[in-house]
């Protein structure tokens, strides 16, 4: 374990004061991580503070980290812009971490929830970004919400006898049920007709009002680094995201733009990683892919934390 230095930084973006803290090794590898923190109710700190503690064990074992609230968020200035229009921020940020640790020379970029969307994003606009961590991004939709919960549960109750001897019985209402199904057959019948389709570059190039799932889209189409993906068991979204990818080939081919993609399933984890068990896992995941994009994490839970 290295000694580690602890610094808070203030800086500018678009006249606006932002807040972070650098966590800076004594003896600093040359690929730090910045991470982004999700909207709503957070900050810096992160949820059951995992950033903090993901930041201090890597830094730990060497790896610099900067961790900040973009602007609207925790101790930084300026109105709440939303996930879709945090490239500035981004990039202020990327310039702060280079200040105070010039002996990084690539960048690993961190969020989960809809922070994973922005750097999905945004990744691609940073030279000197050379992964992606992306934890259960958000792609939700009426329609793939609908998607998700005909393929996810519907389908499974066909195999529920109880479910069919409730049915039986009158004890079971199935309009609500088939109203969804009948919603998801329509909104997918529309999508392969055209009927939904936008112009993904205008959508990629106009402000960030345009429709963020395709630019999220074509931010990863343009991505070259190393990408992991931390995805939980229990979270509705990660259900959305693979119905996405499952059903367009547009997102299909945008997988295999990165020059390395892990994929890692928690199956008993929530969206935010609530549990210590899930914080721990997450971390020693991070930690063994930030020294090796790709070494093998099928062993990376950690004894202690194994039924937790």
């Amino acid at each position: 374990m290295t000694v580690q230095h602890e610094i808070p930084v203030v800086f500018d973006c678009r006249g606006d004061t932002l807040v972070g803290m650098v966590h800076r090794p004594g003896v600093a590898k040359t690929r730090g991580l910045l991470s982004i923190v999700a909207g709503g109710p957070q900050y810096r700190v992160g949820v059951g503070r995992l950033q903090v503690q993901l930041a201090r064990s890597l830094a730990a074992d060497g790896i610099p980290v900067m961790r900040f609230d973009h602007r609207g968020l925790g101790d930084s200035e300026g109105g709440f812009r939303g996930f879709q229009d945090v490239a500035d921020d981004l990039g202020a940020a990327l310039q702060a971490f280079r200040r105070e640790a010039p002996e990084v020379r690539e960048f690993v970029l961190w969020g989960g929830c809809d922070a994973g969307s922005a750097v999905l994003i945004n990744a691609w606009r940073f030279p000197e970004v050379s992964g992606i961590i992306t934890g259960n991004p958000w792609v939700h939709s009426p329609e793939t919400a609908n998607a998700a919960v005909v393929r996810h549960h519907y389908r499974k109750r066909l195999h529920d006898k109880d479910f069919w001897l409730k049915l039986l019985r009158l004890q079971y209402n199935p309009l609500p049920a088939l109203g969804v199904i009948g919603k998801a057959a329509v909104q997918r019948l529309g999508l392969a007709r055209g009927a939904a389709a936008i112009d993904d570059e205008l959508a990629f190039n106009q402000d960030p009002s345009m429709p963020f799932v395709p630019r999220m889209r074509i931010g990863l189409s343009r991505f070259r680094g190393d990408l992991l993906m931390m995805m939980s068991g229990r979270s509705i979204l990660v259900k959305e995201f693979d119905d996405l990818v499952a059903t367009r080939p547009a997102w299909q081919a945008a997988m295999q733009a990165p020059r390395h993609v892990v994929r890692h399933d928690m199956p008993d984890a929530d969206q935010t990683y609530s549990s210590m068990a899930s914080r721990r896992e997450v971390i020693e995941v991070m930690r063994r892919w930030m020294h090796d994009p790709r070494a093998p994490l099928q062993d990376a839970r950690p004894a202690a934390a194994c039924g937790t």
